[in-house]
């Protein structure tokens, strides 16, 4: 069985595919094991807006959150024959790993920002959504590092 990721929401076909491909790889590249379950939504800045605020308790609107369904320590290989797994399990035996929402108009607005295109800006922030995922964080500026540095070396191994 391999690791199912679920991409809907607003945005095109393509982008789509780009956001599947990189949080697959993100999966394979940070050698998790392959039955983990990704659900990835692009919004609109209307409904990234109330869940910044529901979860985060900040009233504004954000590129993208991240949604993990279990909190690992960075770096952390899940064992998905520990029991404290098995109420992540879906109806297809996978390991619910957690959500991410995307904002489409905000990544977009970003892209002309920093000078990419749609495509290497989604893939950014595909890739530092799974790193949240996996338990990387940047509140304090060591881990902002670590976690740069993690998203560096993923941007060169992934190639879409």
């Amino acid at each position: 069985m391999k690791s199912n990721v679920e991409v809907t929401g607003r945005a095109s076909i393509e982008l789509k595919k780009l956001a599947k491909e990189v949080a697959s790889q993100c999966i394979f590249c940070m050698k998790q094991p392959d039955l983990l379950d990704v659900a990835i939504v692009f919004v609109t800045e209307k409904e990234i807006k109330k869940l910044n605020n529901d979860f985060r308790s900040t009233d504004k609107v954000t590129d993208v959150l991240s949604f993990p369904s279990k909190e690992i320590k960075a770096g952390e290989i899940l064992n998905i024959n520990d029991s404290e797994y098995k109420y992540l399990l879906t109806s297809k035996n996978l390991i619910h790993f957690g959500d991410i929402a995307i904002c489409t108009k905000r990544m977009r607005e970003q892209a002309k920002e920093f000078g990419n295109s749609a495509f290497a800006e989604c893939k950014k922030l595909v890739i530092h959504s799974m790193l949240h995922l996996m338990g990387y964080d940047h509140i304090k500026d060591e881990d902002y590092a670590v976690m740069q540095e993690k998203e560096n070396e993923l941007d060169k191994k992934i190639k879409v």
